[in-house]
């Protein structure tokens, strides 16, 4: 029963894979004129790549378990679990996590083991959709991106044993001297352009939090965006680049589907 259910979630990201192209091709344009007036640009150039992109592999671990690449979803504890690394302590950052080798680790905390067709399965299979994903309009939009919403934690090991924090405790504001002020995290499944190509496997982007349409998870945090380089990364954590570190995210069931 849950190979049957897998099979039909890959089945379900190729054909939202193709609606997606469609509504976004108009989406881009909707937002062209807007992107202009903000005076920014495209966060990749977009290669011209028109073949289908390959379904990663979904590997049964039993239990309700399931395997992608380094990536562990577990349905009974409604988590999925990634494995990473601390990517940088200076200078400014946009980003909670990017992709392995990911284009913008140079603005990224967090780099992490998988790509994002990987991610974004993961996400599906925690039991996201994708469909409730309203992802950025451009570059620090100020209206909050939408989805399903999620809570985000890492931990690595210390000499006294496992640390754990949600994960905007490792974003520091300069301004204020605290941490990320977001509302909460949601998924927006990132979008997939007009020549087929998925926006977040162009840019390398798996979390962000300046309001970026590549990021699959965003922050939802509403208000004008600082500016650049006031986001830095908390040094009261890790300390060293390369430090190990696990990412577990869980869905958060929202106040009115619980009313």
């Amino acid at each position: 029963m849950k190979k049957t259910r897998v099979l039909y979630i890959i089945l379900t990201i190729a054909i939202l894979t193709i609606i997606s192209t469609d509504l976004n091709a108009s989406t881009q344009n909707d937002n062209k004129e807007v992107k202009e007036s903000q005076n920014t640009q495209s966060t990749t150039p977009m290669a011209e790549n028109n073949a289908p992109l390959e379904q990663p592999a979904v590997k049964n671990l039993g239990n309700g378990r399931f395997q992608i690449g380094s990536i562990i979803i577990d349905e009974d504890k409604k988590e999925v679990t990634i494995p990473g690394h601390l990517n940088m302590l200076e200078g400014p950052i946009e980003f909670i996590a990017c992709t392995r080798g990911g284009m913008k680790a140079y603005e990224s905390v967090l780099e992490m083991d998988t790509d994002a067709m990987s991610f974004n399965l993961s996400m599906i299979l925690l039991g996201l959709d994708p469909k409730n994903g309203k992802p950025a309009a451009y570059h620090f939009d100020p209206i909050p991106p939408q989805g399903d919403i999620v809570e985000i934690s890492i931990q690595w090991d210390t000499e006294n044993g496992k640390k754990s924090i949600l994960v905007q405790d490792i974003i520091h504001d300069m301004n204020t001297g605290k941490t990320l002020p977001t509302d909460q995290w949601v998924y927006t499944g990132s979008i997939f352009l007009d020549n087929g190509s998925y926006l977040a496997e162009e840019a390398g982007v798996l979390i962000g939090f300046v309001h970026d349409p590549a990021s699959i998870i965003e922050s939802s945090f509403s208000g004008k965006f600082p500016a650049y380089g006031t986001y830095v990364v908390n040094r009261n954590h890790l300390l060293s680049i390369g430090d190990q570190i696990m990412m577990i995210i869980k869905p958060v069931e929202s106040k009115d589907a619980a009313n």
